[in-house]
């Protein structure tokens, strides 16, 4: 297989359009977030349950689903 060597910028590049495809509508947790912050919960709380329940569906995504898209973006920018 063909190695790849990318400088800084052309990672950040990488970074941001993997970002973009992996958000294009909202994420069951991300929809729990905003109906917890609706529901008038403090924006700290909301935002701890949200770290955490995040964490999670990365995990699902990566190691359970092997979503394609969320396998690459941890490949290059280690989340977990």
């Amino acid at each position: 297989m063909k190695k790849f060597k990318f400088n800084k910028r052309e990672m950040n590049i990488l970074k941001k359009a993997l970002e973009d495809l992996l958000e294009i509508g909202l994420t069951e947790v991300q929809e729990e977030y905003i109906h917890n912050i609706d529901q008038g919960m403090s924006v700290d709380k909301a935002d701890q349950i949200y770290f955490q329940e995040n964490k999670k569906y990365w995990e699902r995504m990566v190691y359970e689903k092997k979503n394609t898209l969320y396998c690459l973006y941890h490949k290059l920018f280690p989340i977990l």
